[in-house]
């Protein structure tokens, strides 16, 4: 069948990417990757739990994440390129339906209590698969949190686990981004069996404890304190290390959460306690450089540097009413919250975020639709704001109380949002309706998913962790099983047939099409439960000693964990300093 020809296209093409990354990631750079000092890094690593299937943040995934291993994972997303971690390689694609692993029979578990160095079995393969499928505790209980279960497992017929070594998934139906869903999630890890469970118990949930993190992975954590430092040591027994496909690595891994001020951040950087510095600011970035020629810049579009507004179109009395919602949806000066959070440095965001070149709506069409005619100047952003006032009005938007409009962000957010964003949003309409509220960033997560939040969270949404943005886009928007981040429960046919439509084709620039359309009804829903805003440029800094990989337009946090090492012998190395 023509389908299952373009499946088969597909697998081999990935195949091919998979072979290329692999044979070039086990090439050491011209200097020679080594084995010694220490990789330092600053992150806020907020979260909830270390229990990776039930965790949604990706300070989370990128720290905790390097203990791990998923079976297959991105080594390069720019060429979309995907190699085995606990599988040997990329699963034998024998139809549009079923794979064929093999997993690896060299993978140890960290050599720590309850693990001690054993090795993996296919048992541990098992668990994890049947644990993230059903989405239920060891006791039986169903949990909402396992977030992965619809959105990865939920596809699976079955599972034939044929020897030690190799196991058959089965799926419903084609799944045309199965591979990639599963390469891209660093949620999606290989599990001890006994800490997942222990982890169950409320006790351990949140409580950060550096014993109930035990992987395969490159890194064994002894210290994670998320308030303050967390540290590991390099794993010596890990099986891309002793088969060489990563020659050399750094003693120690240290983050250090040093909070969000940019003055601190670039002091610690500057002395060389961090080895890295990404910030919002160009003008703090362009100072670095000045006072240190020596460092290396790098800028590149990232999707998960945005500002939305998820509101909640069902509870609220505001956002139910059509006329109300696009009302919103227009006021927000986009051109305004690019110059103000992002220094200018940012485009407009569709439904997908711009860098996903292809099946993001294109820049030009964009700035000619409803909302977005600000980046055309003055006269485009009074005419939506003529069309904003007269949707207000309409639906009687001063009539509600003032607590509609109470928007959420979190306390790590920069606080100055609280007076300019209301201000934008009450001067468009012509009141003094809109205001901000902040919440600890732990309590948000819940506070969405058990629907506690009658307006909606203003601040950064990412989870775009593949090449091919579908999934992510679908979790936010369908009403199915697959939008476990669609907190608020919107829901309109045009939009789950669009997004079943772009999942029924292997063809991509046919589902880049589907998806495009999805885009052009969102600028006529209000954004389908979402204000898309911008999205900004990562402006990357490290030192010459550093070498690891990326920065990439999605960069997975774990990909320290496939190279990360120290050129001691590089001059930029004198004065680099143990974190504070």
């Amino acid at each position: 069948a023509p389908a299952a020809a373009t499946a088969a296209a597909t697998a081999a093409a990935t195949k091919a990417a998979a072979t290329k990354a692999a044979a070039a990631a086990t090439e050491a750079p011209a200097a020679g990757a080594v084995d010694g000092s220490f990789y330092s890094q600053q992150s806020t690593m907020s979260g909830t739990t270390v229990d990776l299937h039930r965790e949604l943040y990706r300070g989370i995934a990128y720290s905790v994440g390097n203990a791990y291993n998923n079976l297959i994972k991105f080594t390069d997303v720019e060429s979309f390129a995907i190699a085995g971690e606990i599988a040997t390689g990329l699963p034998e694609q024998v139809d549009e339906l079923t794979y064929n692993f093999t997993i690896r029979d060299d993978v140890k578990w960290h050599n720590k209590a309850p693990a001690n160095g054993r090795a993996l079995t296919m048992d541990d393969v098992k668990w994890n698969i049947d644990r993230q499928t059903a989405g239920e505790l060891a006791s039986g209980e169903s949990a909402p949190n396992f977030y992965r279960s619809g959105q990865i497992y939920s596809s699976i017929d079955t599972v034939d686990y044929v020897d030690d070594t190799h196991f058959t998934v089965k799926m419903k139906n084609p799944a045309v981004t199965w591979l990639s869903d599963m390469a891209a999630e660093e949620f999606n890890a290989v599990m001890y069996p006994e800490v997942a469970v222990a982890l169950e118990d409320e006790a351990n949930f949140g409580a950060f404890n550096p014993d109930h993190i035990v992987g395969t992975g490159a890194w064994v954590f002894d210290a994670f304190d998320p308030n303050t430092q967390a540290h590991a040591s390099r794993n010596d027994e890990y099986h891309l290390r002793k088969d060489g496909t990563i020659p050399g690595m750094a003693d120690d891994y240290y983050i250090t959460n040093i909070g969000n001020d940019p003055n601190a951040l670039r002091l610690a950087f500057e002395q060389k306690q961090i080895d890295e510095l990404a910030l919002r600011q160009k003008d703090i970035i362009e100072a670095v450089q000045e006072a240190n020629p020596d460092v290396i810049r790098q800028d590149i579009g990232n999707p998960n540097n945005n500002l939305e507004f998820a509101y909640n179109p069902v509870v609220n009395a505001a956002f139910a009413i059509p006329s109300l919602a696009q009302a919103m949806f227009l006021a927000v000066d986009r051109s305004h919250v690019s110059n103000t959070v992002f220094q200018g440095l940012a485009k407009p965001n569709p439904g997908v975020n711009w860098p996903f070149k292809g099946w993001s709506l294109p820049q030009q069409e964009l700035i000619e639709a409803p909302g977005y005619k600000c980046f055309q100047g003055q006269a485009g952003r009074d005419e939506d704001i003529a069309e904003a006032r007269k949707l207000w009005e309409a639906g009687g938007g001063e009539d509600l109380p003032d607590e509609t409009y109470a928007m959420i962000i979190v306390d790590l957010a920069d606080q100055s949002i609280k007076e300019w964003f209301p201000a934008m949003m009450n001067g468009a309409l012509n009141s003094e309706k809109w205001s901000i509220d902040a919440i600890p960033v732990s309590t948000l997560l819940d506070y969405n998913v058990t629907g506690q939040n009658p307006v909606g969270y203003l601040g950064g949404w990412d989870q775009w962790v593949s090449p091919d943005p579908r999934t992510r886009y679908a979790s936010v928007y369908s009403s199915s099983s697959r939008g476990f981040l669609n907190f608020y429960g919107y829901h309109t046919d045009e939009m789950e047939s669009h997004i079943t439509n772009m999942f029924g084709t292997f063809d991509t620039e046919e589902a880049q099409q589907i998806m495009q359309e999805a885009q052009r009804f969102q600028l006529t829903d209000a954004g389908s439960g979402h204000v898309q805003m911008v999205g900004g440029v990562s402006m990357d800094l490290h030192h010459p000693y550093l070498h690891r990989r990326g920065p990439q337009f999605i960069q997975l946090g774990t990909l320290i964990s496939q190279e990360c090492w120290i050129d001691q012998t590089d001059p930029s190395f004198a004065g680099k300093s143990m974190p504070a």
